[in-house]
């Protein structure tokens, strides 16, 4: 099997083009051979000298996701495990193909799609701690937005039950929530500040500062964490919509909203105020 961005054999699939790449995988588009089926598929590899880190992240990130059935988050159908002798080389994770491409690449410009992109994460979001798990690397590069709005949250590598104490820091440094670089335990408010980090991110085009974040010399620790409100960067805004943001990204997580259910109840409120506002005139139409 040879992997680079233009050759790859997978049997019974044809592989039809690279998508792109993460820490040791690679990611294509690829069609069953029986059923002309599209997919996505994952490929994890190791390095010389590489711990099982890698593939034990992918091993979860299936294990997790596939017990999900919400039409908000990626579905993950398979994993192969290639050996050389008893040993593992490489795994091959089946998922399915999201059309569209991310806020990161692609930042939604208005606010109300902006609101419901961020509704339907919400909603995964609620549904996923339902079943006693959170995703725990919320961030813009993991929401899919198809041209027909279809939002997908993708990327279960972190993901974990509730209540869990990581063993090492996890997280990605602009959106990672206090009690994950403390390495405290983990509940659906983590998500909840994972989310507020990256709607502040997707309406001012900045990073809210995070005890992590990224600067020009590499990874620094932060001590003042008090962000700028969105609306005082971006003026489409609303008030509301920055309160939001605000309360999602607070230090102590008692002090966030207590669940993805209580994001829902008041994105719907923004959502019906702005659709409200927004509704042309009688004379207009």
């Amino acid at each position: 099997m040879v992997d680079d961005k233009t050759t790859l054999s997978i049997p019974g699939f044809d592989v039809i083009e690279y998508l792109g790449s993460g820490a040791r995988s690679s990611i294509w588009r690829v069609r069953h051979q029986r059923t002309g089926q599209y997919y996505a598929l994952k490929r994890v590899f190791k390095k010389a000298g590489d711990d099982e880190r890698f593939f034990q992240q992918a091993i979860n990130e299936f294990e997790i996701a596939r017990k999900f059935d919400h039409p908000a988050i990626r579905k993950y159908y398979k994993l192969r495990r290639i050996r050389n002798l008893f040993k593992t080389k490489e795994l091959l994770l089946l998922m399915e193909l999201c059309h569209g491409q991310s806020c990161q690449a692609k930042p939604p410009s208005d606010i109300l799609q902006t609101v419901r992109i961020f509704r339907a994460v919400a909603d995964a979001l609620s549904y996923m701690h339902s079943k006693g798990y959170i995703h725990a690397d919320i961030k813009p590069n993991n929401i899919i937005v198809a041209d027909d709005g279809t939002v997908k949250i993708i990327d279960f590598g972190q993901s974990c039950r509730i209540g869990t104490v990581k063993e090492r820091i996890q997280g990605t440094p602009d959106f990672i929530a206090p009690e994950q670089v403390k390495r405290e335990p983990l509940d659906a408010r983590t998500d909840v500040f994972n989310f507020g980090a990256s709607l502040y991110w997707v309406l001012t085009g900045k990073a809210i500062p995070t005890m992590l974040s990224n600067h020009p010399g590499g990874i620094k620790l932060i001590r003042d964490l008090r962000p700028t409100p969105p609306e005082e960067i971006n003026k489409k805004a609303p008030r509301s919509l920055s309160r939001l943001v605000l309360d999602c990204v607070a230090i102590n997580p008692a002090d966030r909203p207590s669940s993805a259910k209580d994001l829902l109840i008041r994105l719907d409120l923004i959502e019906h105020t702005l659709s409200t506002t927004n509704r042309p005139k009688p004379e207009e139409l």
